[in-house]
């Protein structure tokens, strides 16, 4: 059997090659991360747009509407302006409420697409403790080393 020689470059040639990879996981998780957050708030704006042409179109039909039962097409959209002050009056008054649970649910949403498919990933300690425990197993191997070489000298 052919005893392997130790070769400090070769260790520090593992390590540095350990190091890298790492990084380079690190950038592709968070690559990963916020492209699947980006994506959410390209949909999410895309659904807010939506919305509020939905609420455009109600709101001038409600303006016709209103417009036909009163006999003025100006009372109708009046009245409509009226029922969206009204609104604005009471989000005005619930606005700290309302800002508290808006943050909340931004909060959820952004960490649950953060944390989305990576429950088997490493955090960053973990990796810390991984790169500590691989530096430390090679400075045992480099002390061993040395001993069997100082042994043999």
């Amino acid at each position: 059997m052919e005893e392997q020689k130790f070769s400090f470059s070769e260790v520090f040639d593992k390590s540095k090659e350990y190091l890298e990879t790492q990084i380079k996981l690190a950038k592709l998780k968070a690559l990963s991360r916020s492209s699947r957050i980006v994506g959410s708030l390209i949909v999410d704006g895309s659904k807010v747009l939506l919305s509020l042409l939905i609420v455009f179109f109600i709101s001038l039909a409600l303006g016709f509407y209103l417009g036909e039962l009163l006999g003025s097409y100006s009372l109708g959209f009046l009245a409509t302006g009226g029922i969206f002050f009204v609104i604005l009056l009471l989000i005005r008054v619930f606005e700290p409420k309302l800002e508290e649970k808006f943050m909340n649910v931004t909060i959820k949403r952004i960490m649950t697409k953060w944390d989305a498919d990576d429950d088997d990933e490493l955090d960053e300690e973990e990796i810390k403790e991984k790169v500590r425990e691989a530096v430390e197993e090679v400075e045992n191997e480099v002390e061993e080393e040395v001993k069997v070489e100082k042994e043999r000298v």
